[in-house]
């Protein structure tokens, strides 16, 4: 009889380590899910194309234009601004310079503006966001 006594606490241990093991192994697969990176939600992928947006300042109406390839930025740019609007805004084909710089580096439309074209910048991301966000 006294071998059976050792067998049943044998069993009892084993069963609250069996118990113990399950439930950590449980709260180690919680915390992988929990902090794998989730990219495939948070990446917008665009079809190839030109996704375009117009563009209105006081005395001039332009279009910007983003052109994916292969679901990445290939490059943004002006449409339809002339040399009498360059006139006029002088510093905004500059601005689209370095944007377009900016924006295909990074894949994304979250990029600083130069210092001396601040309102510039912002005008013209409004219309990239605009552009792609439209065509969706």
């Amino acid at each position: 009889m006294s071998s059976t006594k050792i067998v049943v606490l044998q069993l009892k241990e084993i069963i609250y380590t069996s118990i113990f093991a399950i439930i950590g192994f449980i709260l180690l697969m919680f915390l992988i899910f929990q902090f794998i990176p989730k990219n495939k939600e948070s990446a917008q992928i665009y079809e190839s194309g030109v996704y375009t947006a117009p563009v209105s300042l006081d005395y001039a109406n332009f279009n910007v234009c983003v052109v994916i390839e292969d679901n990445k930025i290939a490059s943004v740019e002006l449409a339809d601004f002339d040399e009498n609007m360059a006139l006029f805004y002088p510093l905004v084909e500059p601005t689209m310079a370095h944007l377009n710089k900016e924006i295909v580096k990074k894949q994304s439309l979250d990029v600083n503006s130069p210092d001396e074209a601040n309102e510039t910048a912002n005008i013209l991301l409004d219309g990239l966001k605009k552009a792609l966000t439209s065509n969706d």
